[in-house]
């Protein structure tokens, strides 16, 4: 197969699922039925729209707690009809009680400045939905990522309904709006929690604002090398020396690295790592006080639980962090947010508030929304044996089981001689990072089955699973942990790259780094 000839496939395969999006399955098109599942196999939903089903795990709303809301939803009422007129002070006591989950897309949509933007910009998205349709390089990792993004909330449970339909306009559109970043995996689930309670225009913008916005910022964790993302992990770890110099020692004794558990707590503000209920408690203050909530909330999160964590060793300090926190969550989310104010107050005093000033790297290089077809990088399409022999099909991968993905600690997909900001897609020299499952990019996990490899055949079916310990595509030191400096850049958790098909695990040696082929 030629370049012209695997150009002429990409192009194939992005209009066929760009298709999918905008007409829907035809008759014709086989959906398996794990991704399009009957309503009947809810049980119930709890209140922000999840699917339980189990019913010993359903808790009634507490009626103290409705009547509170009840109350709280009157207040916010009058602070949203005089929004201009609202002092600063009031607003920041009101949000850390909590906004009202009915009147929460309201207050996201004010404190991002929405309104503003989608009146300034009108048609702007329509025309770059327009334009990504017909140029984005990333259609197709977006569709992965979609099909696997919340699949457990009813609003994302049906494949190719409406709310897929608009997270994958989103995230394509941004993929041409903002060409220093395309599209990193890892994006999905912010823009669908921005959709549970934003329309699909409004999303967009707050989308936008996160990332581009020196408020947010969130520009420098997607960009290649992620300097942002060590950033934080350099300004968390002066926290933990100065505040929590007993348990850093601690997890340091353990090789548990700063990244070995940050990545989701600053790449998605917590998101799939504490309740649901807490998440969007954090994201409130978040959205008003700026990215230093990031540091605040990490460093209240293993204040909260150092005596447990004290008592742990490796495998269970990771499962604690990256599982048993978001399933068995000890405390109250005012109880959290209580010690989270104090903690605000504690890194002020103590002048650690602050990760610091954005490097250079991590600022805007292009203007936003200026796109011209010759702007996407010039790539030499590669595609592999599996590729080539590939059919279009609509669902990606089988899932590895718990007791797999548990096995993927610490683990990379690379060869070693690639740099950080190297990253797979259906052809080869992407510009674009990829953040597949870094930490559990979604609550259902994809990996490919070493049966599907034999038969060079990528179309088995997928089964959402239960969010999994975080599986790392990161350079690991060739080093023992306690030869090197936990807060060396090396030990930095960085992915890197992701691969759509598993590989035969490898060991290669380059230099100082160890890399480990294995499945996503």
């Amino acid at each position: 197969m030629n370049e012209d000839e695997i150009a002429d496939k990409v192009y194939e395969e992005r209009e066929r699922i760009v298709d999918l999006y905008r007409n829907g399955p035809g008759d014709g098109t086989i959906i398996d039925p794990v991704d399009d599942p009957a309503f009947n196999d809810y049980y119930k939903l709890d209140r922000f729209g999840f699917i339980i089903g189990d019913e010993s795990k359903f808790k009634k709303e507490d009626p103290q707690e409705i009547k509170i809301e009840v109350t709280r939803e009157q207040k916010w009422l009058k602070m949203i009809s005089n929004w201009d007129g609202l002092s600063r002070e009031k607003l920041k006591r009101r949000v850390f009680k909590g906004i009202p989950n009915s009147l929460r897309g309201i207050v996201w949509a004010k404190l991002l400045g929405v309104d503003q933007l989608t009146d300034d910009q009108k048609n702007k998205y329509k025309h770059m939905c327009e334009l990504a349709w017909q140029h984005s390089p990333d259609v197709r990792q977006i569709d992965l990522d979609v099909n696997r993004t919340y699949r457990e909330h009813i609003n994302f449970r049906k494949r190719y309904n409406f709310k897929q339909q608009e997270l994958f306009n989103i995230l394509t559109a941004y993929s041409i709006y903002n060409l220093d970043i395309g599209y990193t995996q890892g994006m999905s689930q912010i823009a669908a929690l921005l959709l549970m309670y934003l329309s699909e225009d409004e999303a967009f913008w707050a989308l936008s604002t996160l990332i581009s916005h020196s408020k947010y910022h969130m520009h420098g964790f997607f960009i290649p090398g992620f300097p942002k993302l060590i950033r934080f992990q350099d300004h968390h770890d002066k926290i933990m020396n100065k505040l929590l110099p007993k348990l850093k020692k601690h997890l340091d004794k353990n090789g548990v690295e700063t990244g070995l558990y940050t990545l989701k707590w600053f790449f998605q503000c917590f998101l799939d790592r504490i309740p649901f209920k807490l998440t969007l408690r954090v994201w409130d203050i978040f959205l008003l006080e700026g990215d230093k909530i990031l540091s605040a909330m990490a460093y209240c999160l293993l204040k909260l639980h150092r005596h447990q964590l004290y008592a742990l060793g490796m495998d269970d300090i990771l499962n604690f962090l990256q599982v048993k926190l978001e399933q068995n969550y000890q405390h109250t989310a005012d109880y959290t947010i209580e010690k989270l104010q104090e903690c605000l107050i504690e890194l002020k005093k103590n002048k650690l508030d602050n990760a610091g000033l954005p490097s250079p790297s991590e600022k805007l290089k292009r203007e936003l929304g200026i796109f011209n077809p010759d702007d996407i990088p010039v790539r030499k399409p590669q595609i592999n044996g599996v590729e080539k022999k590939r059919k279009p099909i609509n669902t990606d991968q089988i899932h590895s089981s718990p007791e797999q993905d548990s096995q993927l600690q610490g683990s990379i997909i690379t060869n070693g001689k690639n740099s950080l900001d190297d990253v797979s897609s259906i052809v080869g020299d992407s510009s674009r990072r990829s953040l597949l499952d870094t930490s559990v990019t979604s609550a259902a996990t994809t990996t490919v089955s070493p049966q599907s490899i034999q038969n060079d055949d990528t179309g088995s079916d997928v089964t959402c699973v239960s969010p999994q310990p975080d599986v790392l595509r990161i350079y690991v030191p060739y080093d023992t942990p306690t030869k090197k400096s936990p807060t060396s850049v090396a030990n930095k958790i960085t992915t890197i790259q992701v691969m759509d098909e598993m590989v035969t695990p490898t060991v290669e040696t380059d230099g100082m780094f160890k890399a480990v082929s294995t499945i996503n």
